[in-house]
């Protein structure tokens, strides 16, 4: 790629906990390793950003970190001349999730001669009018300058005709060295995260993890594994989830970081948040991954494992529209390549379906179980299927240059 943006500047408003961080962490950080952009990225929670990066809140802005520079902003905020400058003075301006840009920085780019290629990244969905909404343009006008500037919608997305979706260049090689060698990898990782287990790992375990918002399905899911004639381990980051743990395990307070409890075949153990990276491994040697937001969700399917994903729920349930578009995108590609092994899939699509309506879903889990192997077969061709497509920093990159010309 050749003529790439010198520097960018990526502006994120956290809203939805790591989620909305994660995205433009990921790709902050992959512009930089593999484009060599001067990045840096905008957030309006410092202490929440120092959380996710596992630094003090002062030495954000102290230092680059993994070649990133950090800033904080909010909407009332007056950047000085300095700040200014170095936004105005970028390439690329990326809006994440249309988080609306302080009128101050409007005015400043009003001013300036002239616009970087200014980009609104918007939410990933995999519905159909995306194709036709992505790359759209729309004129902003800006204080005190006679002609409107040009904002690009950037969208996300599992086909061709739209943005792609992130993937460092590296990815898929890491899952494929991790699973390689999988009951190695899952002794080592089980090590460092639950030490009371002794690395103790039978080749019939179930390894599940559990990153979702808090659901009313849990609880029977959890009561099929503990009813299981084979052992499953969930583990849990510390977050959403944990109130529902609590709730099945029928305990006065949540379980902690390091803390377990077994119920029948099942054991539950909390692990601390991990990082992006530690988050990938756990994806890829888990047997089944249940995911949330957008991060997790297309991480987990780089990771070729079969997944739940727990979309954000909205008002109306407007979100199983878009949750439907995804399960429909990926059962066509599904039959396309097996047609036998559709009945796997069509039984994994009631069970994503059913927990987003918070229905009882533990007979579903049971019949759903001893399909694993199936499922993850077709998790791995739908991914191999994602990675013949550019992935979104390539897709950004290409049209900065294109406009560049």
């Amino acid at each position: 790629m050749t003529a790439v943006p010198q520097r960018c500047s990526i502006f994120c408003a956290i809203v939805d906990n790591f989620g909305d961080i994660g995205v433009c962490w990921r790709l902050a950080r992959q512009l930089v390793a593999e484009y060599g952009v001067d990045v840096t990225l905008w957030v309006d929670d410092a202490a929440l950003v120092a959380k996710f990066l596992k630094r003090a809140q002062a030495e954000l802005c102290e230092e680059r970190i993994e070649g990133v520079q950090i800033g904080i902003w909010s909407s009332s905020w007056e950047p000085s001349a300095t700040e200014s400058d170095a936004i105005i003075s970028s390439n690329l301006l990326i809006e994440a999730f249309a988080c609306a840009l302080p009128e101050t920085l409007l005015s400043a780019l009003g001013a300036a001669a002239r616009v970087p290629i200014w980009i609104n990244l918007e939410y990933l969905s995999a519905e159909s009018w995306v194709e036709d909404h992505h790359l759209l343009a729309s004129l902003v006008s800006l204080p005190g300058r006679a002609d409107p500037a040009q904002k690009t919608f950037f969208f996300p997305g599992f086909t061709a005709r739209t943005g792609g979706l992130l993937r460092e260049s590296d990815l898929l090689v890491r899952h494929t060295l991790w699973q390689r060698e999988e009951q190695i990898e899952r002794q080592r990782l089980l090590t460092e995260l639950v030490p009371a287990l002794n690395g103790s790992l039978t080749n019939d375990l179930v390894l599940v993890s559990l990153f979702t918002y808090e659901s009313e399905s849990l609880g029977g899911c959890l009561a099929a594994m503990a009813q299981d004639h084979v052992p499953t381990l969930c583990l849990v980051p510390e977050g959403r989830s944990l109130s529902s743990v609590q709730r099945f395990l029928e305990l006065p307070d949540a379980l902690r970081v390091g803390e377990a409890a077994v119920r029948g075949a099942l054991s539950i153990a909390v692990i601390p948040f991990l990082s992006q990276d530690d988050y990938d491994r756990l994806l890829s040697l888990c047997d089944f991954n249940f995911v949330r937001g957008e991060d997790s969700f297309v991480r987990a399917q780089w990771a070729a494992r079969p997944l739940l994903w727990h979309i954000y729920p909205q008002q109306e349930q407007a979100h199983l529209q878009k949750l439907d578009a995804f399960l429909d995108i990926q059962g066509e590609e599904s039959q396309r390549e097996n047609a036998p092994q559709a009945a796997s899939s069509m039984a994994l699509r009631q069970f994503v379906r059913l927990w987003n309506l918070g229905e009882d879903c533990q007979e579903l889990w049971h019949h759903l179980r001893p399909q694993l192997p199936e499922l993850r077969e077709q998790a791995g061709k739908w991914q191999q299927h994602l990675a013949e497509m550019p992935d979104l920093a390539a897709n950004l990159m290409r049209f900065c240059h294109t406009r560049s010309r």
